[in-house]
């Protein structure tokens, strides 16, 4: 369910509520006592860490290759390396 974001006419106060997309009410009482109206609010979003990686910029490219090289527990691969071969252990 979405959060949808009122003000309050009165105090200026914004407040969320938790609403269905088919019942979303346009106006709910704030805390103060006055009447909230719906805001258009941000939307969130949230990105994978790899789609953080590709948006940065360009120049950070060769500090980023820097670091990885320098730092052994920065390779993402080490988990997989450490692992050894998965099908070493299987019965067939």
């Amino acid at each position: 369910m979405p959060v949808y974001e009122y003000r309050c006419a009165e105090c200026g106060a914004v407040t969320g509520k938790l609403a269905s997309v088919k019942a979303i009410p346009s106006e709910v009482q704030c805390a103060c006592g006055g009447t909230a109206s719906r805001i258009v609010s941000k939307p969130s979003v949230h990105l994978s860490k790899g789609s953080k990686v590709a948006r940065l910029d360009p120049k950070y490219d060769a500090m980023v290759d820097k670091a990885m090289r320098d730092t052994p527990t920065a390779d993402p691969d080490r988990l997989i390396n450490r692992r050894g071969d998965i099908a070493k252990g299987r019965s067939e």
